[in-house]
């Protein structure tokens, strides 16, 4: 068993198949964060790797005592078995109207319970635009950010407006914000599959943060 932290992120990189770089992009961490760890890692870049990779045992990351990956599987039901279930939506429906996610026009494709993510909208992925950040048929998670001057520079979020709803990294310009797809796949003739998009702040009527997944392979 391993006992230094470094040799079990080498050892979890291994297993994810995700280069060290990748990987602190994925959690919104600093360029070399990895490298620079001497004897622990902060619970900021904990509180990220578990919301990036919410598979990964952080006891295990950080004593190495346990396994690597959590292996229950978190159970989606058609119907809600408390009070405190969270709504999974289907966010194709109603898209071009403008409707928040507390909205009843929203189609509920089940619900789960998971208690760190109470008072959150779950929410399917659909499509590769945030590839391989999030997978298509994965879960995400958002709460719903009421001041929208409170934005997190260049993290994921739900953006709603009355064309559009739209999960994208977020970024602030001196004019607007940037909206962009964590996937940079290009077409043949060398521009971007989906392509920056910026709007001003005014045209968001509503604006969720992402703050966790439920990956497909956990479901």
């Amino acid at each position: 068993m391993n006992t230094n932290l470094k040799d079990r992120f080498k050892e979890l990189l291994l297993k994810l198949e995700i280069g060290q770089g990748k990987f602190e992009e994925l959690c919104g961490m600093g360029n070399g964060t990895i490298n620079n760890i001497k004897i622990g890692i902060s619970s900021p870049n904990l509180e990220k790797i578990s919301n990036t990779f919410p598979e990964i045992n952080l006891i295990w990351l950080i004593t190495g005592k346990g396994e690597m990956f959590i292996e229950n599987q978190t159970v989606i039901t058609d119907s809600p078995t408390s009070n405190k279930d969270i709504k999974i939506l289907d966010i194709r429906v109603c898209a071009g109207h403008g409707i928040g996610f507390d909205g009843d026009e929203n189609k509920v494709i089940g619900y789960v319970n998971i208690p760190e993510f109470t008072g959150c909208y779950g929410i399917t992925v659909y499509g590769d635009s945030m590839y391989d950040m999030y997978m298509s048929g994965d879960t995400i998670f958002v709460r719903e950010i009421k001041d929208k001057t409170l934005i997190d520079n260049g993290q994921p979020y739900v953006v709603i407006t009355q064309e559009d709803r739209l999960l994208k990294m977020v970024y602030i310009e001196s004019g607007g914000l940037k909206l962009v797809s964590f996937n940079p796949i290009c077409n043949p003739d060398g521009r971007r599959k989906y392509p920056d998009m910026e709007i001003e702040g005014s045209r968001i009527l509503h604006l969720y943060k992402v703050v966790g997944k439920l990956a497909r392979t956990q479901m």
